[in-house]
């Protein structure tokens, strides 16, 4: 994935921040559905790949 040259990173307040915090302390991680969908679309198309390869 290719960036513009002139990328400013934005602070994180509000409601992103306090989720951001509270992934921290429990250990955990933030994504949203669309990130989600495509990591199951990835692992379901290796899985296919792979069991067609066992064959």
């Amino acid at each position: 994935m290719k960036y513009p040259f002139h990328t400013v990173s934005q602070p994180v307040s509000g409601s992103e921040a306090e989720k951001l915090i509270q992934a921290i302390q429990n250990g955990g991680h933030l994504a949203n559905e669309v990130a989600i969908a495509l990591m199951q679309k990835i692992a379901d198309r290796r899985r296919r790949k792979s069991e067609n390869a066992e064959k």
